[in-house]
């Protein structure tokens, strides 16, 4: 379905009819046009590129979602990735990081803590990036099952400040 609906609007978009379009600057004839006025002089326009697409896209986001257990079963962190662009060409990463646990594998798990963390170092960019088209790195997982889910948690308790657990969140990325 999705397919023929970007066939449609590439059918579209190349019928659309541009005789009553207005010519001011020098713009590229149509194919099949007769020659500019000016004689042998006057240069020809550029032929489009076949290859090019009808219609342009723009990357909107981006969104993953990775569930990581703990070995023993008694910990699950949910962390999603989130990328926005701004403006069209900035990008705002977003980790979503949300704690669940259990104090026997027999129990249900329950939500210990969710934090929506802004990647606020560009630096990281990069590894975001990577991390939402190939997934987390062993070390990526084992830190945020680790000292990112400890960090989390110690919010709740007031152990550990906000600013400094979404820190450590961050800190997954450069694991």
């Amino acid at each position: 379905m999705l397919a023929s609906l970007c066939k449609e609007t590439i059918l579209m978009a190349d019928s659309i009819d541009q005789s009553n379009a207005p010519t001011t600057g020098a713009q590229p004839a149509a194919a099949g046009a007769a020659a500019p006025a000016g004689g042998a002089g006057a240069a020809a326009a550029p032929a489009a590129d076949p290859n090019a697409p009808a219609i342009a896209g723009t990357l909107l986001g981006i969104r993953v979602r990775f569930e990581l257990d703990s070995m023993d079963g008694l910990r699950k962190v949910f962390f999603g990735l989130e990328k926005d662009m701004k403006g069209g060409n900035d990008a705002i990463w977003i980790i979503h990081f949300q704690l669940q646990e259990r104090a026997v594998k027999t129990d249900d798990l329950t939500n210990v803590v969710t934090l929506d963390v802004i990647v606020d170092d560009a630096a990281l960019h990069p590894a975001a990036e990577t991390a939402a088209k190939h997934g987390l790195t062993p070390a990526q997982a084992g830190h945020a099952l680790g000292p990112a889910s400890d960090d989390a948690k110690g919010t709740t308790t007031g152990d550990v400040e906000k600013e400094d657990a979404n820190q450590t969140v961050q800190g997954t990325l450069a694991a």
